[in-house]
């Protein structure tokens, strides 16, 4: 059976730019933030559970109502945990399936709340993708149009960054001071062992 490594880092840290690098390599990662949002929109069973508990404004025509659920659930910790009470058990079912089709010395599964759902025990190690606050909000805003206070408000709902990196097995720097592939490289020559 292939180890099993968790991945994550906090908002606009660049997991999927290093899980993408680890792909490169042949290295199977299962992305569940990506899957957690099709399955919000695909699983009949998950998205009647979100209209049930937030209203069918949760969608539209287009599918999922993104903005109106981030409203809801970003800045009010009770919802937020309602929401991620639906959807992380469809998540778990669907990456189970997903590791039965494996066939790898290691896969990696990316999440960026994996030590706050207390999930990293379900792993055999984590990687830490690390970045400095400023740096990854720069990205962030940058990238999805949104505020520095919807930033905040969205980084307030992970660990601080020394607590996850405290936590994490592994680190990588993604910093722009170290480069990135030397880093995965060596990490993917010791998992590979």
């Amino acid at each position: 059976m292939a180890k099993r490594i968790g991945i994550t880092g906090n908002i606009g840290a660049g997991k999927t730019t290093v899980c993408r690098e680890f792909e490169r390599l042949g290295v199977p990662v299962y992305y569940a933030d990506v899957r957690a949002k099709a399955l919000m929109t695909d699983d009949p069973d998950l998205r009647q559970a979100i209209i049930q508990r937030f209203g069918v404004q949760s969608y539209s025509a287009g599918g999922l109502n993104r903005a109106y659920l981030s409203e809801r659930v970003f800045g009010d910790a009770d919802e937020l945990r309602a929401l991620n009470a639906l959807v992380h058990p469809a998540v778990a079912r669907d990456a189970s399936r997903w590791y039965a089709d494996q066939d790898a010395s290691y896969t990696l599964h990316e999440a960026a709340i994996l030590f706050e759902i207390a999930a990293a025990t379900l792993y055999d190690a984590t990687i830490v993708v690390a970045c400095p606050e400023p740096i990854r909000m720069q990205r962030v805003t940058a990238r999805d149009g949104i505020t520095p206070a919807q930033f905040n408000e969205r980084a307030a709902q992970q660990w601080t960054d020394a607590r996850k990196e405290a936590a994490g097995t592994y680190l990588i720097h993604n910093d722009g001071k170290q480069l990135l592939l030397p880093q995965i490289l060596t990490l993917d020559r010791l998992l590979r062992t």
